[in-house]
This record gives structure tokens, C-alpha cells and sequence, in this order.
């Protein structure tokens, strides 16, 4: 962590230690966050519920194993990726094909008109159809991105690829997600922004500008 100062993965070194209420303190600040992310990568809350509840189980098990080289985020993080994608491709494998089932729109408590809450609608449920075609290490990628904020380096550590993997990863995605927006003629908050900054070597402000939509609030 290059001499980084990092909470919670020195509370995973107390739960290493033998602290069981580091291991709590732990859960109270993931569990949610893991399940809103899982939430968007499989087909229903409960099965993200279910994998998240892995991700703890598999912390457990590693706990001995642990070394902070990483930070907890990315460490935790990448733990739920993998489980989601393993769980997405077992499905791929039965002929499945997941279909979200219970999403739900989170909206901010400010009072748009109805004219802009018709727009917000529409655009939320062609990004959410949009982000379920993505390849799964596409959607994994963004969603790393633009609801945990983790850093290209975090996220690439986290799905096992290169920096610049993941840079391609994201330029493929913003582009497909603007695609379909246009597509479907969508109202795009900023979308002349979020166009050129699609660009893979920039500092992520096409995923910022696209996250500036009706998105799941993360609840950290």
C-alpha cells in the first residue's frame, strides 16, 4: 500500500490477530456495499445477498492467509467479482440467461418535475437494460469505477488484469452504454461530455459524466 494509511485492512489484521469484533466492524461497512454491487452483476437481491455472504465466508477462511499489500477495498472487492463472474458463467454454462428480477430505482430526495422525472426514468431503465448486456468484466469494471470509486491500479488488481485491461475494459463499455442511450433516444445527462472523454487514457470522467444518470445510490 505503499506506506498508505489503511483503516480497514488494519482491522483485518486485528481480525487476523484474533479480534472478533474487528471481523464485525468489518461486515457493518461491506455488507451493503458488496450487496448493491453483486445486486448489479447477477440476476436478483438475492442471490447478491447470498454471494455476499460468501465473500464473508471466504474473508474468514483467509484470514491467516491475509496480507495487507493491497487495500481491504480492492482485496474484498475482488473476492465478489470473482464469485459473481464464476456464478455468471455457471449459469452461461446451464443455457441460463439471467434477467434481472427485483431492481429497484433509488431517487434522490430533491423534486424534479414531472417532465424530468419521466426522462430520469426512462434514462435509468435504458442504462440498467444496457448494463445487463455488458460482458460481465465490462459491467464488473464500470461498476468498480463508478460506485466504489476504486482507482484503474485497485480495479485491475481486483479482476486479476492489466492497467490498461481495464482501460479498454471501461472505453468499451462508456461506449456501448452511449450507444444504446442514443439508440434509444434516451435523455444523456452531459452526453456531449461523456462522448469526449471516452477516450480509454483519461482520468475516468466519461464514467463520472455517465454516473451523473439515475444510478443506484451505494450505501457506504
Amino acid at each position: 500500500m505503499g506506506g498508505e494509511t489503511d483503516e480497514d485492512a488494519q482491522l483485518m489484521l486485528a481480525f487476523q490477530a484474533g479480534d472478533r469484533r474487528a471481523f464485525e466492524a468489518l461486515f457493518g461497512r461491506y455488507s451493503a456495499r458488496l450487496v448493491n454491487f453483486l445486486a448489479r452483476m447477477v440476476p436478483s437481491r438475492a442471490r447478491a445477498e447470498e454471494l455476499a455472504q460468501d465473500v464473508f465466508v471466504r474473508v474468514y477462511q483467509a484470514r491467516d492467509r491475509y496480507q495487507a499489500t493491497a487495500r481491504f477495498s480492492t482485496y474484498v472487492f475482488g473476492i465478489a467479482s470473482n464469485l459473481a463472474l464464476n456464478d455468471l458463467d455457471r449459469a452461461y454454462r446451464r443455457r441460463e440467461r439471467p434477467m434481472p428480477e427485483d431492481r429497484e430505482p433509488d431517487w434522490a430526495d430533491s423534486e424534479p418535475s414531472v417532465e424530468e422525472r419521466i426522462d430520469a426514468r426512462r434514462t435509468h431503465a435504458v442504462l440498467e437494460e444496457a448494463l445487463d448486456k455488458l460482458a460481465p468484466r465490462q459491467r464488473a469494471a464500470l461498476l468498480l469505477r463508478t460506485d466504489e470509486g476504486l482507482a484503474y491500479e485497485q480495479i485491475a488488481e481486483a479482476l486479476g488484469v492489466t492497467v490498461p485491461s481495464i482501460k479498454s475494459l471501461l472505453h468499451r463499455a462508456r461506449v456501448e452504454l452511449l450507444t444504446a442511450l442514443d439508440a434509444r433516444g434516451a435523455p444523456t445527462p452531459r452526453a456531449s461530455a461523456a462522448r469526449s472523454e471516452v477516450n480509454p487514457s483519461e482520468g475516468g470522467k466519461g464514467e463520472a459524466a455517465l454516473a451523473q444518470g439515475p444510478t443506484r445510490k451505494a450505501t457506504r
